[in-house]
């Protein structure tokens, strides 16, 4: 029994080094015979022998599915990353396969090794303290922690830190032009505080600076609603106080909390959204504050970016089935807020002329898994290749084609062509999924590959930049001197050992599926929980126009020091 125990030990410890050695593209080159790689054999070795774990069933399935998910994520991930800059061709041939194969064996048989050994054991972690309620000072005093924090950014970008889509966003609100292109919820909400600016200030950079402080004002004040609810359910002064300083001084926060882009409040929300399920999970009954806090976070999810309605629409029957208690009243509110949402879309929208945002952009990974076939040159029917000829120019197609953005596709685009022919591009696009599957599969997983692996790095935000439009003659005019500028911009570095973790969207992913997996093995209803970060993940998996743009999901970021004690507050409770 010794021996077979052995054997298979070294089995699962062959497959992890291998699979590691070609992970790190160290498999039959030099590096392969290096001493200290070769040494980590042993290490791994050591590890499947010394740690046997007798744990449940439950455990076991639990570790297992989660350690499988994890595994080809990361096999699959690494053999596609290295081809998004090439130009196109096949990935998936017979070795490479082969590689996806020992490379998931591998990474499962260490992880569910850890999965084993970590889940059982976080009962021990972390014990629940009896916190008096955190008064009105100590909100105001944590708020200001991240107020702070922030506003050291915020004195060296100003009056914001600007993009072309926030020079679109001031000249709509400048001018009041209605389009929900950059959401008219956003539009709304930073016009408003614009023009008083400008009422107060007479000055555009003042005005823009004055929108920027209320953006500030008001995620700092939905953070530090999250910690209030953390710290009075018994987390402890210095996990709260460590989270305060996490959402005030990390240079993440702090550069999109003077932002000037939709998706900072947008983002911040899904933390509010977060804590009010989870108090409805887990009362009885649904307080006053709770429910408000509910509708302001669902509110500003669907107004603030074009995908937020169907993130919520998803939601909501989760939300009904889960919370039979309530089911009555969230019912009645979920109605409510859906009505609400598709009467000011429709009608209202109408009314006011308010223009719609094009065609195109909800089709971005279609437009490119058609477009990736005609770049590789296959053959494709005269009925196929009539309606392409339609659609785009295309000659273009070849040279335009990028693996990582459908943005050049886009631009070849005919919206109007469609937008009035949809049946006859759902044919076409039906026709060359069946005849190049793979191409398909290919272009879909290089289109949203930093979503889900990992070991991607893309710009995450920006910088120092100037108007667009002459009418508006607005600038970063950094309060600060050089040297202070130089290190808030370092601060975004990603060649400084683990500092991409802080920026990682692969990464930001994988802790939502394990801490989804680990709360809910010890109580399947929080899983209600994390629905709206599914909901916000599959939705840009679903019409992603770039392959790793981290601000589409901020909302994975603000969530994250929930994240990361939720299975620990979880699994405390369940002592």
């Amino acid at each position: 029994k010794a021996m077979k125990k052995r054997v298979h030990n070294i089995i699962l410890s062959i497959f992890t080094f291998v699979a590691l050695l070609i992970y790190n593209n160290d498999f039959l080159n030099g590096n392969s015979y290096n001493i200290f790689i070769t040494l980590s054999f042993f290490a791994i070795y050591y590890f499947y022998s010394k740690f046997n774990t007798k744990c449940s069933k439950k455990t076991k399935i639990y570790s297992l599915i989660l350690s499988f998910i994890l595994g080809i994520v990361l096999a699959i991930g690494n053999i596609v990353s290295k081809y998004i800059y090439d130009m196109p061709s096949n990935i998936f041939n017979y070795k490479r396969v082969l590689c996806v194969i020992i490379m998931t064996a591998g990474f499962t048989a260490l992880f569910y090794k850890l999965f084993e050994i970590i889940i059982p054991k976080l009962k021990n972690v972390l014990k629940l303290e009896k916190n008096q309620k955190m008064t009105k000072k100590e909100f105001l005093a944590v708020m200001l922690v991240i107020l702070f924090g922030n506003f050291l950014y915020f004195i060296r970008f100003y009056p914001a830190i600007m993009t072309p889509d926030s020079y679109y966003i001031i000249h709509y609100a400048n001018n009041f032009i209605l389009s929900d292109f950059h959401t008219f919820g956003h539009s709304w909400f930073f016009g408003v505080f614009f023009h008083l600016g400008k009422l107060i200030f007479s000055n555009l950079n003042s005005a823009v600076a004055f929108s920027i402080i209320i953006q500030m004002v008001c995620i700092s004040g939905l953070f530090t609603i999250v910690i209030r609810y953390l710290y009075n359910k018994g987390l402890s002064r210095k996990i709260c106080l460590l989270i305060a300083f996490v959402y005030g001084f990390t240079p993440l926060f702090g550069h999109y909390s003077v932002t000037l882009w939709r998706d900072v409040m947008f983002g911040t929300a899904f933390a509010s959204l977060f804590v009010s399920l989870y108090d409805f999970v887990t009362n009885k009954k649904a307080s006053k504050g709770n429910v408000i806090l509910f509708i302001i976070s669902v509110l500003i999810i669907m107004f603030f970016r074009n995908n937020g309605i169907y993130i919520f629409i998803f939601a909501v029957p989760f939300i009904i089935i889960c919370l039979k208690d309530k089911r009555k009243t969230m019912s009645i509110i979920c109605t409510s807020l859906l009505v609400f949402y598709f009467i000011i879309k429709g009608p209202v929208f109408n009314y006011f002329n308010v223009a719609k945002s094009k065609t195109a952009e909800a089709y971005s990974i279609p437009l490119q898994q058609m477009a990736r076939v005609v770049a590789l040159d296959y053959d494709i029917n005269n009925n196929d290749k009539a309606f392409l000829e339609k659609l785009w120019e295309y000659d273009k197609v070849s040279t335009n084609y990028k693996n990582i953005t459908s943005d050049p596709i886009k631009t070849i685009t005919n919206n109007d062509v469609l937008k009035n022919n949809k049946k006859e591009f759902v044919q076409t696009y039906l026709s060359l999924l069946i005849k190049h599957p793979r191409v398909y599969i290919e272009a879909y997983m290089m289109e949203t590959i930093g979503y889900w692996y990992p070991d991607i790095i893309y710009w995450a935000t920006g910088g120092e930049s100037y108007g667009m439009f002459e009418e508006e003659n607005i600038y970063n005019n950094p309060l600060t001197p050089t040297w202070y500028n130089k290190f808030i911009d370092d601060t975004t570095t990603r060649s400084l050992p683990l500092s991409n973790i802080l920026w990682s969207v692969g990464l930001a992913f994988i802790i939502l599926l394990i801490s989804s997996f680990i709360t809910t093995f010890y109580n399947k209803k929080i899983l209600l929980c994390y629905i709206p970060l599914f909901g916000l993940w599959l939705s840009i998996m679903v019409a992603t126009p770039v392959f790793c743009e981290l601000r589409y999901v901020y909302g994975l970021f603000t969530c994250m020091p929930l994240l990361l004690v939720m299975p620990l507050i979880i699994s405390s409770k369940s002592q």
